[in-house]
């Protein structure tokens, strides 16, 4: 829940060092050196998986300044492709594909339209689509 909360955040107002802060601090939970390792991928691996399949033509905008943490947008509109989770019990990584619409433009303040929900297995790299 506050990885969306704090990814809600990021679309409302931009990318700040505040947010940056809080980023870093989710993302430092999981390993970004090595894409994979003993056949194991890794969250952002796993994204870029998804992205491959569905949403070719999303742009990746970094997280950090290593460049190891990102989200995929679209350009031309506010649709994202974003790692949400990882299932206690399988290790499956979760992904959501989805566009912020803003309601009022005064505050900023929107919703979140789901196009797709993604399952990623760690260990063969394959992609289930969440029905």
């Amino acid at each position: 829940m506050r990885r969306i909360i704090i990814l809600l955040w990021l679309m409302v107002v931009g990318i700040t060092g505040v947010i940056k802060t809080e980023l870093n601090t989710i993302y430092s939970l999981y390993p970004s050196k090595k894409q994979i390792t003993d056949n194991y991928l890794y969250p952002m691996y796993a994204l870029d998986l998804v992205k491959e399949a569905y949403a070719t033509n999303f742009t990746k905008v970094n997280l950090q300044d290593d460049t190891n943490y990102y989200f995929y947008k679209l350009d031309s509109a506010d649709y994202y492709l974003v790692y949400e989770d990882t299932d206690d019990i399988t290790g499956y990584y979760l992904i959501h594909l989805y566009e912020f619409v803003i309601d009022d433009t005064d505050t900023g303040i929107g919703h979140t339209v789901t196009y797709g929900w993604y399952w990623v297995n760690p260990y063969t790299g394959d992609i289930w689509v969440y029905p």
